[in-house]
């Protein structure tokens, strides 16, 4: 009789689920943690044709209850009663770069984007994305920050398992959903600290030209680690970690600005908001969204004060935090307000004599487009709206013929646009154009 050892049976059935798991994709990592043993990772994750014996076979794992905690176990998606979710991109503002796993060349992000574990994104100053997991966890990713997804556990039907995220620049916010497995990690590794939630809004910046990283906590309770030393930093509270040294005493955030008096002033392209200063802040985060809560304006401003893009006509929230002389930034102040439609400028058309162009007018902007307007001309019979992509009006996006001094059409999408009226009479041998009109329409998200 052939009897074969248990050592052999291993290697034959390594040999057997390394030629078979050739055909799988991927693996997906589990971290084991305390108590966790394999047959426990089965009976959770895999589906019923696979057991506890195939997983540690293809993890070369001799004795199963000797695995230490935060071994790392190996699982073929496949094997898998569900797939794992990624995090997928909820917006994009301004320039936003993902690499793939594996990849050498980026691709510019889009919303709808779905990352994986190993992926990579970088965002370039003025710039954010915001992420949304399975479980709805919120992660922002500010401007010119890079940040490596290490580790990606969020798993239809079971929420956040094991999430480990590497910030190697800029600065992250995070609204983690508290977990419902007791399990469950959350992890924000920076070269100088490691941050671990287990459900809770707080904030994480790495500042690599001083080697340091910044915690934050708006609610909950945060731990930071660095050099053997752990800190608890509760609800309002921030720590600095110096790269190489342990994390500093937690200290209490800057209250939120009073914004309860905000002005606003508008001007033709640009719009001014002012707001009551704080006494220890040395500058000030911004962020503008829209009724959507998607970005529009982000940045830094030394004093009370800021000057941003003219918007279109709507909601807007304004979020404003100081910053302290340690770089922590402070609760956080918001304020609703409305942009309204500027008023219409009453203008009086002018009829002027034969042979010259008409006169256009600043257009008027509704929710639905925008009215042109132009002067008559005495002898004209018609005129011939033009709206084109250049100045030279070649790359004419449409014309429109009008028996009357004015044309209202709906918004062609976000862009710079060239427009001019000419002025049709009979016998005419050359065009007489109007000056062209510039426009700059905004991206809407």
């Amino acid at each position: 009789m052939f009897i074969v050892s248990r050592a052999t049976a291993l290697l034959l059935l390594l040999l057997l689920s390394t030629l078979s798991s050739l055909a799988w994709s991927e693996d997906w990592i589990y971290k084991l943690h305390e108590g966790e043993n394999l047959t426990l990772v089965k009976e959770r994750f895999l589906k019923p044709e696979f057991t506890a014996w195939q997983l540690q076979v293809y993890n070369s794992i001799e004795k199963d209850r000797e695995i230490p905690v935060g071994t790392e176990i190996r699982v073929p998606i496949d094997w898998m009663k569900d797939h794992l979710a990624g995090v997928e991109i909820s917006y994009v503002y301004g320039d936003v770069v993902i690499t793939r796993r594996g990849d050498d060349a980026g691709i510019e992000a889009v919303k709808g984007d779905v990352l994986k574990a190993g992926d990579r994104i970088n965002t370039a100053a003025r710039s954010a994305a915001s992420l949304r997991f399975a479980d709805q966890s919120v992660l922002l990713v500010g401007e010119s920050s890079e940040v490596v997804f290490d580790a990606l556990s969020s798993y239809r039907g079971i929420g956040m398992l094991d999430t480990r995220i590497r910030l190697q620049r800029g600065r992250v916010e995070n609204r983690v959903t508290p977990f419902s497995r007791p399990k469950s990690r959350y992890e924000i590794h920076t070269p100088a600290a490691v941050t671990v939630v287990r459900g809770t809004d707080f904030r994480v910046s790495s500042d690599r030209l001083n080697d340091m990283t910044h915690s934050e906590v708006t609610e909950g309770e945060v731990q930071v680690t660095a050099q053997g030393a752990t800190v608890f930093v509760k609800q309002g509270e921030g720590t600095r970690v110096v790269s190489g040294e342990t994390p500093a005493e937690p200290r209490k955030l800057l209250p939120a600005p009073d914004m309860t008096q905000l002005d606003l002033t508008r001007g033709d392209d640009s719009l001014l908001l002012e707001w009551a200063g704080l006494p220890a802040a040395v500058s000030y985060r911004y962020q503008l969204k829209d009724r959507d809560q998607v970005l529009v304006a982000i940045g830094i401003s030394q004093s009370p004060r800021v000057e941003i893009p003219q918007q279109p006509a709507g909601e807007y929230h304004l979020l404003l935090r100081g910053i302290d002389e340690l770089g922590l930034e402070g609760l956080e102040g918001e304020k609703v307000f409305q942009l309204h439609l500027q008023p219409p400028v009453e203008a009086k058309p002018s009829t002027p004599p034969p042979g010259v162009a008409s006169q256009l007018m600043p257009p008027l902007f509704f929710p639905h487009g925008m009215l042109f307007r132009w002067s008559a001309v005495s002898d004209a019979w018609g005129y011939k709206f033009i709206l084109a992509r250049d100045v030279a009006l070649r790359d004419v996006l449409f014309e429109r013929l009008s028996f009357d001094n004015g044309f209202e059409m709906g918004y062609p999408g976000p862009g710079r646009y060239f427009v001019a009226v000419e002025a049709l009479a009979e016998g005419d041998v050359g065009k007489r154009l109007s000056d062209i009109y510039v426009i700059d329409l905004p991206a809407r998200f």
